[in-house]
């Protein structure tokens, strides 16, 4: 039986993944396994996962991912497909594949994928019987544990350590940067502006940098954005008139300045005053992903500190 490996406790109480062979209570038959290895062509792995067990390539060719394309890239595996890339870090990356216009079955299925990663139930639904479809939970795991599964999965284990340990010392380097600089001691906040004038505060999940800020810098929120949006519900829209209380000492600010621009109450937040507000193109910022994440560190720390 392949060992088992546990990425988090948290993580295998949701999704853990098993490679089973013959002599596991939990694995079909011998034969059952080797017919469901020839119906893929290859040499199957048994998964199992929220859904239930999934047999997956031993190599995956032909990948389909709807959401975190640049974890994918970040492991050497290229799809076939993909949803519109237009702005993202990984935009060139993918520049030759297919778009699909809709996440629609057919659409899918005409890409002949071996292996689909989904990020809802919705599109389990709509693709689960085309391909062996593998749920992944973005906002429910660290981006270690993430890389880590899909290492396993994809079986790139070698190259989800190399990419997770280059990572970790970026971060490292990041880190003492803005501790030489004093940057490590103030507090950041993650806003975001609407086309119809709303906005928005973020805390660590929803893409707009909060996991690398928040997460792998390890830099500290306003109390009140570590209490309710950190720790419940990860955004919320704000008045204008509230912006002022869970403003930082940096402010990262995506979309738009628009409304903002001339409005007394945000001039005199003490961070736009000081010239702290740092902006974001939406677009870049989206994704959570370990490439992604590569180059909004480049980013933020030009923006941050020059280097």
């Amino acid at each position: 039986m392949y060992k088992m490996k546990k990425i988090a406790t948290a993580f295998v109480s949701a999704i853990s993944l098993t490679l089973i062979i013959s002599g596991c209570s939990k694995a079909p038959a011998a034969n059952a396994v080797t017919e469901a290895s020839n119906d893929l062509k290859t040499s199957g792995r048994i998964v199992n996962t929220s859904q239930g067990d999934v047999e997956v390539p031993a190599e995956p060719k032909r990948v389909i991912a709807t959401y975190g394309m640049g974890d994918l890239l970040a492991l050497g595996v290229k799809p076939v497909a993909t949803y519109n890339a237009r702005g993202t870090a990984y935009e060139k990356e993918v520049a030759d594949l297919p778009v699909w216009d809709k996440f629609e079955s057919e659409e899918i299925m005409s890409y002949d994928p071996d292996l689909i990663f989904v990020v809802n139930q919705e599109q389990y639904d709509k693709v689960s019987k085309i391909a062996p479809t593998i749920m992944i939970p973005f906002t429910e795991l660290s981006l270690e544990e993430r890389v880590t599964y899909l290492g396993e999965v994809l079986n790139k284990e070698e190259e989800a350590k190399k990419a997770l340990s280059e990572f970790r010392e970026k971060i490292g380097k990041a880190k003492e940067t803005m501790k030489e600089s004093g940057l490590d001691t103030m507090t950041y906040s993650i806003f975001d502006t609407s086309s119809d004038g709303r906005i928005f505060v973020y805390g660590d999940k929803w893409g707009r940098g909060g996991d690398l800020i928040y997460s792998q810098l390890k830099l500290k929120a306003p109390d009140v954005i570590q209490k309710d949006i950190i720790g419940k519900d990860q955004y919320r829209e704000l008045s204008i008139e509230s912006v002022k209380e869970y403003a930082g000492d940096y402010i990262i600010l995506s979309g738009e300045l628009g409304f903002l621009s001339d409005n007394p109450v945000w001039n005199s937040i003490p961070a736009v005053k000081a010239g702290h507000v740092i902006r974001i193109d939406h677009d870049l910022f989206y994704d959570i992903d370990l490439y992604s994440s590569n180059v909004q560190l480049d980013f933020l720390m030009k923006e941050l500190t020059g280097k």
